[in-house]
Protein backbone atom coordinates (compact mmCIF):
# COMPACT_ATOMS: atom_id res chain seq x y z
CA UNK A 1 0.00 0.00 0.00
CA UNK A 2 1.51 3.47 -1.28
CA UNK A 3 -0.22 5.22 1.24
CA UNK A 4 -0.32 5.87 5.24
CA UNK A 5 -3.80 6.59 7.09
CA UNK A 6 -1.77 7.76 9.97
CA UNK A 7 -0.21 10.32 7.61
CA UNK A 8 -3.54 11.15 5.70
CA UNK A 9 -5.01 12.19 9.35
CA UNK A 10 -2.10 14.15 10.37
CA UNK A 11 -2.17 16.53 7.14
CA UNK A 12 -5.68 17.24 7.95
CA UNK A 13 -6.23 20.48 10.38
CA UNK A 14 -6.14 19.30 13.90
CA UNK A 15 -9.59 17.90 14.54
CA UNK A 16 -11.02 18.95 11.29
CA UNK A 17 -11.79 15.26 10.61
CA UNK A 18 -14.06 15.11 13.69
CA UNK A 19 -15.50 18.57 12.94
CA UNK A 20 -17.26 17.33 9.27
CA UNK A 21 -19.68 15.29 10.84
CA UNK A 22 -20.73 13.10 7.91
CA UNK A 23 -17.02 11.42 7.63
CA UNK A 24 -16.76 11.33 11.29
CA UNK A 25 -19.53 9.21 11.36
CA UNK A 26 -17.43 7.04 8.93
CA UNK A 27 -14.85 6.59 11.25
CA UNK A 28 -12.22 6.53 8.16
CA UNK A 29 -10.08 9.16 6.60
CA UNK A 30 -10.59 9.59 3.28
CA UNK A 31 -7.53 9.44 1.30
CA UNK A 32 -9.01 11.68 -1.31
CA UNK A 33 -11.69 14.46 -0.89
CA UNK A 34 -12.93 16.77 -4.07
CA UNK A 35 -15.26 19.56 -2.19
CA UNK A 36 -16.62 20.62 -6.09
CA UNK A 37 -19.40 22.68 -4.19
CA UNK A 38 -18.25 23.99 -0.83
CA UNK A 39 -14.68 25.01 -2.43
CA UNK A 40 -15.34 25.86 -6.00
CA UNK A 41 -12.07 24.46 -7.34
CA UNK A 42 -10.78 21.13 -8.45
CA UNK A 43 -8.05 21.13 -5.37
CA UNK A 44 -8.11 17.88 -3.30
CA UNK A 45 -9.06 19.00 0.78
CA UNK A 46 -7.19 16.07 1.96
CA UNK A 47 -3.60 16.77 0.21
CA UNK A 48 -4.22 20.47 -0.64
CA UNK A 49 -3.28 19.42 -4.12
CA UNK A 50 -4.48 20.07 -7.18
CA UNK A 51 -4.91 16.13 -9.21
CA UNK A 52 -7.63 16.61 -11.03
CA UNK A 53 -7.07 17.56 -15.02
CA UNK A 54 -9.46 19.09 -16.61
CA UNK A 55 -10.08 20.03 -19.97
CA UNK A 56 -12.75 21.20 -22.48
CA UNK A 57 -11.93 22.03 -25.81
CA UNK A 58 -14.09 25.16 -26.10
CA UNK A 59 -15.81 28.05 -23.67
CA UNK A 60 -18.78 27.21 -21.88
CA UNK A 61 -21.52 28.81 -20.21
CA UNK A 62 -22.47 28.27 -16.00
CA UNK A 63 -24.83 29.56 -13.68
CA UNK A 64 -22.45 32.17 -11.22
CA UNK A 65 -23.37 33.03 -7.69
CA UNK A 66 -25.39 36.02 -8.42
CA UNK A 67 -27.65 33.54 -10.28
CA UNK A 68 -26.37 35.36 -13.33
CA UNK A 69 -25.44 33.12 -16.60
CA UNK A 70 -21.46 33.25 -16.78
CA UNK A 71 -18.55 32.58 -19.46
CA UNK A 72 -15.59 29.85 -18.54
CA UNK A 73 -12.96 29.99 -21.49
CA UNK A 74 -11.38 26.96 -22.64
CA UNK A 75 -10.04 24.18 -20.42
CA UNK A 76 -11.56 26.16 -17.23
CA UNK A 77 -14.05 23.95 -15.39
CA UNK A 78 -17.42 25.28 -14.44
CA UNK A 79 -19.04 25.65 -10.93
CA UNK A 80 -22.45 25.83 -11.63
CA UNK A 81 -24.93 27.58 -8.91
CA UNK A 82 -28.90 27.58 -8.47
CA UNK A 83 -29.97 30.11 -10.87
CA UNK A 84 -32.98 31.65 -7.99
CA UNK A 85 -31.06 30.51 -4.75
CA UNK A 86 -27.42 31.24 -5.64
CA UNK A 87 -26.83 27.90 -3.76
CA UNK A 88 -23.25 26.15 -4.94
CA UNK A 89 -23.97 23.17 -6.87
CA UNK A 90 -20.69 21.60 -7.50
CA UNK A 91 -18.62 20.74 -10.93
CA UNK A 92 -20.84 20.51 -14.34
CA UNK A 93 -20.03 17.74 -16.71
CA UNK A 94 -21.64 17.66 -20.07
CA UNK A 95 -21.63 15.87 -23.14
CA UNK A 96 -20.61 17.73 -26.78
CA UNK A 97 -23.74 19.77 -28.05
CA UNK A 98 -24.46 22.37 -31.05
CA UNK A 99 -27.27 24.98 -30.82
CA UNK A 100 -28.88 24.86 -34.04
CA UNK A 101 -30.39 28.24 -34.30
CA UNK A 102 -28.69 31.31 -35.08
CA UNK A 103 -28.59 34.73 -33.15
CA UNK A 104 -29.87 32.48 -29.91
CA UNK A 105 -29.99 35.93 -27.67
CA UNK A 106 -33.38 37.36 -29.36
CA UNK A 107 -34.84 34.52 -31.38
CA UNK A 108 -36.25 35.51 -34.75
CA UNK A 109 -38.32 32.78 -36.82
CA UNK A 110 -36.07 30.24 -38.57
CA UNK A 111 -35.12 27.04 -40.28
CA UNK A 112 -32.64 24.83 -39.34
CA UNK A 113 -31.92 21.31 -40.67
CA UNK A 114 -32.20 18.52 -38.20
CA UNK A 115 -31.61 14.70 -37.99
CA UNK A 116 -34.48 12.07 -36.86
CA UNK A 117 -33.16 12.04 -33.34
CA UNK A 118 -34.20 13.33 -30.11
CA UNK A 119 -33.83 17.19 -30.02
CA UNK A 120 -34.78 19.81 -26.96
CA UNK A 121 -35.24 23.59 -27.37
CA UNK A 122 -35.56 25.49 -24.67
CA UNK A 123 -35.54 29.26 -24.21
CA UNK A 124 -36.98 31.97 -21.49
CA UNK A 125 -39.44 34.42 -22.58
CA UNK A 126 -43.03 35.03 -22.66
CA UNK A 127 -43.05 34.13 -26.04
CA UNK A 128 -44.54 30.69 -28.38
CA UNK A 129 -42.53 29.10 -30.83
CA UNK A 130 -44.40 27.32 -33.17
CA UNK A 131 -42.73 23.84 -34.58
CA UNK A 132 -43.83 23.36 -38.56
CA UNK A 133 -41.91 20.93 -41.08
CA UNK A 134 -40.60 17.72 -39.98
CA UNK A 135 -42.40 18.39 -36.60
CA UNK A 136 -45.28 19.78 -35.25
CA UNK A 137 -44.92 19.08 -31.76
CA UNK A 138 -45.46 21.86 -28.83
CA UNK A 139 -46.04 24.60 -29.08
CA UNK A 140 -43.50 25.83 -26.91
CA UNK A 141 -45.02 28.53 -24.54
CA UNK A 142 -42.76 30.43 -22.32
CA UNK A 143 -43.76 31.01 -19.10
CA UNK A 144 -41.70 33.67 -18.13
CA UNK A 145 -37.90 35.72 -17.76
CA UNK A 146 -34.72 34.26 -16.68
CA UNK A 147 -34.45 31.89 -14.52
CA UNK A 148 -37.77 30.38 -16.10
CA UNK A 149 -36.15 28.33 -18.70
CA UNK A 150 -38.86 26.52 -20.85
CA UNK A 151 -38.02 23.27 -22.72
CA UNK A 152 -39.85 20.66 -25.48
CA UNK A 153 -38.37 17.59 -26.38
CA UNK A 154 -39.52 15.75 -29.11
CA UNK A 155 -38.39 13.18 -31.95
CA UNK A 156 -38.28 15.19 -35.73
CA UNK A 157 -37.89 13.13 -38.67
CA UNK A 158 -35.09 13.92 -41.03
CA UNK A 159 -35.10 17.76 -42.76
CA UNK A 160 -35.79 21.27 -42.49
CA UNK A 161 -37.28 22.17 -38.83
CA UNK A 162 -39.36 25.48 -39.21
CA UNK A 163 -39.43 27.29 -35.81
CA UNK A 164 -42.01 30.66 -36.06
CA UNK A 165 -41.55 33.06 -32.89
CA UNK A 166 -43.89 35.66 -31.63
CA UNK A 167 -43.55 37.10 -28.57
CA UNK A 168 -40.11 37.50 -26.11
CA UNK A 169 -37.96 34.20 -27.14
CA UNK A 170 -34.45 34.72 -25.39
CA UNK A 171 -31.24 32.87 -25.18
CA UNK A 172 -33.19 29.70 -27.01
CA UNK A 173 -31.30 26.57 -28.16
CA UNK A 174 -32.04 23.60 -29.85
CA UNK A 175 -29.89 20.91 -29.38
CA UNK A 176 -29.99 17.22 -30.28
CA UNK A 177 -30.10 15.28 -27.13
CA UNK A 178 -33.49 14.08 -25.25
CA UNK A 179 -32.61 17.32 -22.20
CA UNK A 180 -31.55 20.54 -22.50
CA UNK A 181 -27.68 21.70 -20.69
CA UNK A 182 -25.80 24.85 -20.49
CA UNK A 183 -26.67 28.07 -22.77
CA UNK A 184 -24.33 27.78 -25.95
CA UNK A 185 -24.56 31.30 -27.51
CA UNK A 186 -25.12 31.94 -30.89
CA UNK A 187 -24.83 34.73 -33.67
CA UNK A 188 -24.84 34.14 -37.61
CA UNK A 189 -23.90 30.42 -37.40
CA UNK A 190 -24.44 27.45 -35.33
CA UNK A 191 -21.76 27.05 -32.01
CA UNK A 192 -20.72 23.44 -30.61
CA UNK A 193 -19.90 23.76 -26.99
CA UNK A 194 -17.18 20.66 -26.22
CA UNK A 195 -17.54 17.67 -23.86
CA UNK A 196 -15.87 18.26 -20.08
CA UNK A 197 -13.30 15.98 -19.20
CA UNK A 198 -12.22 15.59 -15.82
CA UNK A 199 -10.04 12.97 -14.39
CA UNK A 200 -6.44 11.63 -12.07
CA UNK A 201 -4.02 10.06 -13.72
CA UNK A 202 -0.38 9.04 -13.24
CA UNK A 203 0.97 9.42 -9.62
CA UNK A 204 -1.65 11.80 -8.80
CA UNK A 205 -3.81 8.60 -8.87
CA UNK A 206 -2.00 6.27 -7.57
CA UNK A 207 -0.81 8.32 -4.65
CA UNK A 208 -4.26 7.60 -2.70
CA UNK A 209 -6.08 4.73 -4.40
CA UNK A 210 -5.70 1.17 -3.01
CA UNK A 211 -6.42 -1.62 -5.68
CA UNK A 212 -7.89 -4.42 -3.17
CA UNK A 213 -10.58 -2.61 -1.63
CA UNK A 214 -11.99 0.89 -1.00
CA UNK A 215 -15.31 3.28 -0.61
CA UNK A 216 -16.78 5.79 -3.08
CA UNK A 217 -19.17 8.37 -1.54
CA UNK A 218 -20.19 10.81 -4.70
CA UNK A 219 -22.99 13.48 -4.15
CA UNK A 220 -24.98 15.77 -6.90
CA UNK A 221 -27.57 16.25 -9.67
CA UNK A 222 -28.30 14.41 -13.20
CA UNK A 223 -30.52 15.24 -16.12
CA UNK A 224 -30.86 12.07 -16.60
CA UNK A 225 -30.89 8.79 -14.33
CA UNK A 226 -28.75 6.88 -16.22
CA UNK A 227 -25.84 8.31 -16.59
CA UNK A 228 -21.93 7.38 -14.91
CA UNK A 229 -21.18 8.86 -11.87
CA UNK A 230 -17.63 7.95 -11.78
CA UNK A 231 -15.13 4.86 -13.46
CA UNK A 232 -11.99 3.64 -11.66
CA UNK A 233 -10.33 1.45 -14.39
CA UNK A 234 -7.44 0.99 -16.67
CA UNK A 235 -8.50 2.39 -19.68
CA UNK A 236 -10.66 -0.32 -20.89
CA UNK A 237 -14.08 -2.30 -20.35
CA UNK A 238 -11.71 -4.47 -18.82
CA UNK A 239 -10.94 -3.74 -15.51
CA UNK A 240 -13.68 -1.10 -13.81
CA UNK A 241 -15.01 -0.38 -10.93
CA UNK A 242 -18.13 2.38 -11.84
CA UNK A 243 -21.00 3.56 -10.61
CA UNK A 244 -23.48 2.41 -13.55
CA UNK A 245 -27.20 2.36 -14.21
CA UNK A 246 -28.64 -0.56 -15.89
CA UNK A 247 -32.27 0.19 -17.12
CA UNK A 248 -32.49 3.32 -15.21
CA UNK A 249 -31.16 1.89 -11.65
CA UNK A 250 -27.37 2.68 -10.32
CA UNK A 251 -25.32 -0.23 -10.13
CA UNK A 252 -21.51 -1.22 -9.18
CA UNK A 253 -19.63 -3.23 -11.84
CA UNK A 254 -15.95 -4.36 -11.12
CA UNK A 255 -14.37 -7.20 -13.33
CA UNK A 256 -13.84 -8.28 -16.76
CA UNK A 257 -17.04 -7.98 -18.51
CA UNK A 258 -19.10 -5.73 -16.61
CA UNK A 259 -20.07 -7.86 -14.30
CA UNK A 260 -22.82 -6.49 -11.91
CA UNK A 261 -21.68 -7.33 -8.51
CA UNK A 262 -24.23 -5.22 -6.63
CA UNK A 263 -27.74 -4.58 -6.48
CA UNK A 264 -29.81 -2.06 -8.40
CA UNK A 265 -31.30 1.11 -6.35
CA UNK A 266 -33.26 3.99 -8.28
CA UNK A 267 -31.51 7.21 -8.48
CA UNK A 268 -32.86 10.36 -8.72
CA UNK A 269 -32.20 14.12 -9.97
CA UNK A 270 -30.52 14.89 -6.74
CA UNK A 271 -28.27 11.69 -5.25
CA UNK A 272 -26.08 10.74 -2.52
CA UNK A 273 -24.54 7.53 -3.70
CA UNK A 274 -22.11 5.25 -1.47
CA UNK A 275 -20.57 2.03 -2.88
CA UNK A 276 -18.06 -0.25 -1.03
CA UNK A 277 -15.91 -3.03 -2.51
CA UNK A 278 -13.47 -5.83 -1.60
CA UNK A 279 -12.96 -9.44 -2.95
CA UNK A 280 -16.33 -11.62 -2.20
CA UNK A 281 -17.77 -8.10 -0.59
CA UNK A 282 -19.62 -5.52 -2.42
CA UNK A 283 -22.34 -2.89 -1.85
CA UNK A 284 -23.89 0.31 -2.36
CA UNK A 285 -26.55 2.67 -0.84
CA UNK A 286 -28.26 5.15 -2.64
CA UNK A 287 -30.12 8.43 -0.87
CA UNK A 288 -30.51 5.92 2.16
CA UNK A 289 -31.50 2.78 0.67
CA UNK A 290 -28.83 -0.18 1.38
CA UNK A 291 -28.45 -2.54 -1.46
CA UNK A 292 -28.09 -6.02 -0.83
CA UNK A 293 -24.42 -7.39 -0.01
CA UNK A 294 -22.66 -9.61 -2.72
CA UNK A 295 -20.84 -12.00 -1.46
CA UNK A 296 -18.82 -13.14 -4.53
CA UNK A 297 -16.51 -10.97 -6.54
CA UNK A 298 -12.85 -10.35 -7.67
CA UNK A 299 -11.63 -7.17 -7.30
CA UNK A 300 -10.56 -5.22 -10.16
CA UNK A 301 -6.69 -5.06 -11.14
CA UNK A 302 -4.03 -2.67 -13.08
CA UNK A 303 -6.70 0.24 -12.33
CA UNK A 304 -4.90 3.55 -13.01
CA UNK A 305 -7.23 6.05 -13.22
CA UNK A 306 -10.45 8.25 -11.93
CA UNK A 307 -12.82 9.20 -14.84
CA UNK A 308 -15.73 11.47 -13.25
CA UNK A 309 -19.03 11.46 -14.69
CA UNK A 310 -17.11 10.07 -17.89
CA UNK A 311 -19.19 10.14 -21.02
CA UNK A 312 -19.62 6.34 -21.52
CA UNK A 313 -23.49 7.09 -21.09
CA UNK A 314 -23.91 11.32 -22.05
CA UNK A 315 -25.35 13.39 -19.46
CA UNK A 316 -25.65 16.80 -17.83
CA UNK A 317 -23.77 16.10 -14.99
CA UNK A 318 -23.50 18.26 -11.12
CA UNK A 319 -20.90 16.49 -8.92
CA UNK A 320 -20.76 18.20 -6.05
CA UNK A 321 -19.03 16.21 -3.73
CA UNK A 322 -16.51 12.95 -4.61
CA UNK A 323 -14.66 10.83 -1.73
CA UNK A 324 -12.52 7.88 -1.56
CA UNK A 325 -11.82 5.98 1.68
CA UNK A 326 -8.71 3.16 0.47
CA UNK A 327 -10.46 0.38 2.95
CA UNK A 328 -14.22 -1.03 2.89
CA UNK A 329 -16.50 0.77 5.09
CA UNK A 330 -19.43 -0.65 6.73
CA UNK A 331 -22.36 -1.19 5.18
CA UNK A 332 -24.01 0.63 8.40
CA UNK A 333 -21.71 3.82 7.23
CA UNK A 334 -22.60 3.20 3.59
CA UNK A 335 -26.00 4.11 4.10
CA UNK A 336 -26.14 6.58 7.02
CA UNK A 337 -23.55 8.38 4.18
CA UNK A 338 -26.31 8.63 2.00
CA UNK A 339 -29.47 10.18 4.44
Amino acid sequence: MSFALSSRRAALAPGAWVRNDLWRRARAVPSLDLRFAENKSLVDATTGQSLVTFTRASSGTYVGSDGLIKTATTNEARFDHNPTTGESLGLLVEEQRTNLLLNSATLSTQSVTVAAVAHTLSFYGTGTVTLSGVSTAGPAVGSGAYPTRTTLTFTPTAGSLTLTVTGSVTSAQLEAGAFPTSYIPTTTATVTRSADVASITGTNFSSWYRQDEGTCFVSGRISRNDSYLFSFNDGSNANRFLASPPTYTLGVFVGAGSINIASTIPLGPTFKLATAAKQNSFNLSTNGTLGSLVTSGAMTAGVNRLEIAPSLNPASTTISRLTYWPTRLADSTLQTLTQ
